[in-house]
């Protein structure tokens, strides 16, 4: 059994979850996971780890995280994302780039976030998602997390655009809320893209149609070394 890693460029509509059963289908093989999950409406860097590579996943789950979040201001969703229902609406303050890019430093640092009650943290047994889809929500306990920068790439139209380095376990659907709050309105995420994960970013990535439709020993040639894994460890 060979034993490796690949990385996935996710894209929208398919859970982490997906992904790793589609590999395993591809692989006819079990003992496939993957470094840290992203929402179904996000997509980019998805590290997958396969065979004795396993072993490594709390250590790339442990890596820095980089995204690029693109932010509407004035309303608010239920799951914190544009795939939930608008539950609030607020207007948004005149500000100008150079404002928000302000307000934006403010985050870099420690802050502690509650998890969203549509995640995938689990409480008794289930995921907050399962309690909030059974009208029955549950608060997450709360996490420290760090982020390590956070800029401003455009703003116009109630939409702004960042991009952000955060430690493992950062909510950006809580930060956006967040933001959204200090801008004096409401918010949600309106698309997000992971673009690296350690030292693996979205040049290294394989598409999941080439996923679905390579040649499997193509996939077996494709995973990269175990000892790959140990970089993370630097540079998380």
């Amino acid at each position: 059994m060979k034993d490796g890693m690949l990385i996935v460029d996710k894209p929208q509509g398919l859970t982490s979850h997906d992904v790793v059963q589609l590999l395993r289908r591809r692989l006819g093989l079990r003992r496939i996971g993957h470094a840290g999950t992203l929402d179904p409406i996000a997509t980019g860097v998805l590290v997958l780890l396969i065979g004795r590579a396993t072993k490594h996943q709390q250590a790339c789950q442990a890596s820095r995280k980089v995204y690029e979040a693109v932010i509407q201001l004035g309303s608010r969703t239920d799951t914190g994302d544009a795939w939930g229902a608008v539950v609030q609406t607020a207007p948004v303050p005149a500000w100008d780039s150079a404002q928000v890019a302000r307000v934006l430093d403010t985050f870099v640092g420690p802050m502690t976030q509650v998890p969203p009650a549509f995640s995938a943290v689990k409480v008794r047994g289930r995921p907050l998602y399962w309690w909030a889809r059974h009208g029955t929500p549950v608060v997450g306990r709360s996490r420290t997390v760090e982020i390590f920068a956070c800029g401003l790439l455009a703003y116009a139209q109630e939409r702004l655009t960042c991009r952000l380095e955060c430690s493992s376990g950062t909510y950006v659907r809580t930060l956006a809320e967040e933001l959204a709050g200090r801008l004096g309105t409401v918010g949600h995420v309106k698309a997000l893209v992971r673009l690296a994960v350690g030292p693996w970013d979205l040049r290294q990535a394989h598409a999941v149609p080439w996923l679905a439709d390579a040649p499997v020993e193509e996939l077996w040639a494709a995973l990269r070394p175990i000892e790959a894994a140990d970089a993370a460890d630097h540079r998380a």
